[in-house]
């Protein structure tokens, strides 16, 4: 078995030097690996456990709103938390050059802190990192406003409009972010490898960003524990931790390139 993947691993690593425009699709299963506390929201899923969280409801009710600021902790530790192996072995795939963009369906902001380029991340969920104005839209960093709820304020407004402050994440009763979503899309059809890493592909319209990739013609390479729901497309399929396996594709790229 070892000997398989082993075999798997090369087939990737071939496919990534051949590629010129690599997108990455992360999930939870990326994130889970990093060095902080892990909570539904904190490790990827970008919506609240409980239904009094929705976003109508969150909105229209000041108590369900200060109770959600009772939550300010958290926010600090997604601040402390530090990127995992599979983070920075996605991120060398931008400095060889070969990173088209990553798509994750995560709200944490380690791609970030790995060291890929803002401009190259796109956070289908949006981002723990900042809260946003619920009328213009205007972000705040996150641990700004954690660290005046934590001095005793009970609620935040927009200092421009007045509007309520939010999480800069989808919420349940939200749609999906437009913009995010569309240039998620414009990659996915425009790469020549895509790369599924730790999803299994329940959420959409996130799940269907493979689906764009492979009708434009690009290889796949998934890497996740447990099935996805694209599994029999794979060029590559590797039942493993993104942890484990991405560094090792790295390290033979580049023992390749070094030939």
């Amino acid at each position: 078995m070892e000997k398989e993947v082993e075999e798997l691993i090369e087939k990737a690593v071939t496919l990534v030097l051949d590629a010129q425009k690599i997108v990455v699709f992360t999930g939870t299963g990326v994130s889970t690996e990093s060095s902080m506390p892990r909570t539904k929201r904190s490790s990827g899923l970008s919506t609240a456990t409980s239904n009094e969280f929705v976003f109508p409801t969150f909105v229209g009710n000041p108590t369900v709103r200060r109770r959600s600021w009772q939550t300010w902790n958290m926010f600090r530790m997604i601040e402390m938390a530090q990127p995992s192996q599979a983070h920075y072995a996605i991120a060398e795939l931008g400095t060889m050059g070969k990173l088209d963009c990553v798509i994750t369906q995560n709200v944490d902001g380690l791609h970030q802190k790995a060291g890929v380029s803002e401009d190259k991340v796109i956070e289908l969920h949006g981002s723990l990192r900042w809260l946003k104005c619920v009328n213009c839209n205007r972000r705040y960093p996150m641990i700004e406003v954690a660290n005046s709820l934590g001095e005793g304020e009970d609620e935040s407004i927009c200092s421009e409009c007045g509007g309520l402050l939010k999480s800069a994440t989808v919420s349940f009763g939200e749609p999906p972010p437009a913009k995010e979503t569309g240039e998620a899309e414009q990659h996915s059809r425009n790469c020549d490898l895509f790369m599924l890493l730790g999803s299994s592909l329940m959420v959409y319209p996130a799940a269907n960003m493979p689906i764009y990739a492979i009708e434009s013609g690009a290889k796949l390479v998934i890497i996740n524990l447990g099935t996805a729901s694209l599994d029999q497309e794979a060029s590559v399929l590797i039942n493993g931790t993104v942890g484990e396996v991405m560094p090792k594709i790295i390290e033979g790229v580049k023992s390749r390139l070094a030939q």
